[in-house]
């Protein structure tokens, strides 16, 4: 008698570990059929996200908000307490001076180099990536949305020229992103951003209106301009890295 509850204690917990494996299996092999969508969610949200910052500042408060309600979600458990959520976003946004500032980006470039895509829980992926932005700025120090919330240019400390005006000078502003974070729900509405985050970026200024290199090179993956808050893909465009 003692026996046969033993095999089928055995028998059952052998379905059920057998269960799971093939749980397991299928939950990654629907993960990996979600990757295409993702990585195209996170294209569409750089090229919006650098296309929100472009414009008069009259209307980059209100250009910013309807960004953060199209590309986030409602989130509010993380693991990091640096990251940023759509609530903290849009409350920064509100609290910007935008309307004040002294100069507008007329003009955008973006450059996605790298882009790597996991699985995080039952439904979330963790993303990774690498990218530029450069911005053409009309005058003075704008403020602009970056994955980490809002930011101010501060182009009088990269430039010891006599003839730089903040007032009147016109520049390119360039930024390199080397690990920015994501972290992605599935929800009914798609893919959306729960969390994003950026550890550390390059700066730079450029106050020669000659130079139209800007963040391409040629180990360039995405390139795509941006004038007056619209964006269309070049046909040049080549396909980021997904690992």
């Amino acid at each position: 008698m003692k026996l046969r509850n033993i095999n089928k204690g055995l028998v059952l917990g052998g379905v059920l570990a057998l269960g799971v494996v093939c749980y397991s299996v299928y939950d990654n092999n629907q993960f990996k059929t979600s990757k295409p969508e993702i990585e195209q969610t996170m294209r569409d949200y750089i090229a919006d996200l650098t296309s929100a910052n472009v414009g008069s500042s009259d209307k980059l408060k209100s250009q910013l908000t309807d960004f953060v309600n199209k590309h986030y979600t409602d989130y509010t458990t993380s693991d990091n307490e640096y990251a940023s959520s759509k609530s903290g976003l849009l409350e920064e946004i509100n609290q910007a001076e935008v309307a004040k500032q002294g100069g507008d980006i007329t003009s955008a470039e973006y450059d996605i180099k790298e882009m790597s895509i996991n699985k995080s829980g039952a439904d979330g992926a963790k993303v990774i990536m690498i990218y530029n932005v450069c911005y053409d700025v009309s005058k003075g120090d704008p403020t602009f949305l970056t994955t980490n919330g809002i930011n101010t240019m501060t182009s009088g400390n990269y430039t010891n020229s006599d003839n730089y005006e903040p007032s009147k000078s016109s520049y390119k502003a360039i930024f390199s992103y080397e690990y920015a974070e994501f972290y992605l729900l599935r929800t009914s509405d798609g893919w959306k951003i729960a969390t994003s985050s950026d550890y550390g970026y390059g700066e730079d200024y450029n106050f020669d209106d000659n130079n139209s290199d800007s963040v391409a090179d040629e180990s360039k993956a995405e390139s795509e301009i941006v004038p007056d808050s619209s964006a269309e893909k070049s046909d040049s465009e080549e396909a980021d890295s997904v690992e």
